[in-house]
């Protein structure tokens, strides 16, 4: 009889803990197969938010990114910094395609933003978005659904001849 009440409190004790646990187990392995995918170095923005970074190669040029992948660090993007290196930019990852609409506010530096579809070829280009103003808050919407979006210095597309077609690609960490 001791036996089997020992047996049954033990299951019980299994099956609360397992319960307890399952979620946050398949959480975290759902997290490390995200940052499996999209790389292991983590950056963190202006707002303390942490991002993974890849390194992705676009006209012959390899470039440092922060991913993001979250609608919080989507909104953030680049706002609020003052500059980025020459040789970053953010890759904002969206889980369909759209017509992912994107605008300058409370940036303080002007940007050179690029669609991408899924097979990470560029379907639209807007070169040297300048900064918004109060009075003066463009949204720039494009012409086909995509699924990926570079943000870069102003200038890089033009110095690197960015055009429709190109594609970009990620390299293995």
């Amino acid at each position: 009889m001791n036996l089997r009440i020992f047996t049954l409190g033990a299951t019980f004790l299994i099956l609360s803990v397992i319960a307890v646990f399952l979620p946050t187990w398949i959480a975290a392995q759902q997290s490390d197969l995200q940052v499996e995918r999209i790389g292991v170095s983590v950056t963190t923005t202006g707002s303390g938010i942490p991002l993974p970074t890849e390194r992705i190669v676009i006209g012959g040029v390899i470039l440092t990114v922060e991913v993001a992948e979250t609608p919080t660090a989507q909104q953030n993007g680049l706002s609020g910094r003052s500059s980025l290196p020459a040789d970053h930019g953010m890759l904002f990852v969206f889980g369909h395609e759209d017509y992912w609409e994107f605008w300058m506010i409370d940036m303080k530096f002007p940007l050179d933003i690029i669609w991408f579809n899924s097979t990470r070829q560029a379907v639209f280009v807007e070169p040297n978005l300048p900064p918004c103003t109060s009075q003066n808050c463009p949204v720039v919407t494009p012409t086909a659904k995509t699924m990926f979006v570079l943000e870069v210095n102003a200038g890089f597309v033009v110095t690197h001849r960015i055009l429709r077609g190109i594609s970009f690609v990620v390299l293995d960490q």
